[in-house]
């Protein structure tokens, strides 16, 4: 796992995910209240509902997974030496534990994330189609303009399936094979992926 992980994690759940979510409901909002101007805004609206609720999705997953994840220095500050504490080997392996479980809701953060950003940009390619009686070049840019947000939705889905389906078969591989991910902790996380 990269070293920058967590800090990535808090700016795509915390900074992201609730502006792009808030994003999402605005233009539902104008899509509703000017449904005439679109070409098929109940599609797009659909599309938009459910990017919210995934990014939402993520903003809980993040939260829930922030409480996990921390460093030995906030363990020795939780409990410091002069006080009644757990013994060392009690405490780096219960935060092993909590590093795992702050793993696994992060990757469930991340595909929510990832799924959400897609349903964006799907959402958006159907509310920016010309509407029927538009001029030419006004379809024509718009048309241009859906493709283009079509096209990059298409490809983050792609990317948020492939990292999922590698990760999967990685993990299915470990097991089978009684490496890491054959033996406790990971057997855990492989249920998630």
């Amino acid at each position: 796992m990269p070293l920058g992980q967590g800090g990535a994690s808090e700016a795509a759940h915390f900074v992201a995910a609730p502006l792009l979510a808030g994003a999402c409901i605005a233009t539902v909002g104008v899509l509703g209240a000017d449904a005439e101007k679109f070409r098929w805004p109940g599609p797009a609206m659909l599309l938009l509902t459910l990017a919210f609720t995934a990014l939402v999705g993520s903003v809980q997953y993040g939260f829930h997974a922030r409480r996990h994840l921390y460093s030995p220095a906030d363990v020795e500050s939780w409990h410091p030496p002069d006080s009644f504490r757990p013994s060392g080997e009690v405490l780096r392996r219960e935060q092993r534990r909590h590093f795992g479980e702050w793993l696994r809701l992060s990757r469930r953060a991340a595909l929510t994330y990832n799924l959400g950003i897609a349903m964006l940009g799907s959402g958006g390619a159907l509310a920016l189609a010309a509407p029927e009686g538009a001029s030419f070049w006004h379809a024509a840019c718009r048309w241009t303009a859906s493709a283009v947000l079509a096209a990059g939705a298409l490809a983050e889905l792609e990317w948020t399936l492939r990292e999922w389906w590698t990760r999967r078969t990685l993990l299915r591989a470990a097991r089978a094979g009684g490496g890491e991910g054959g033996r406790g902790e990971g057997r855990r996380e492989g249920r998630d992926v």
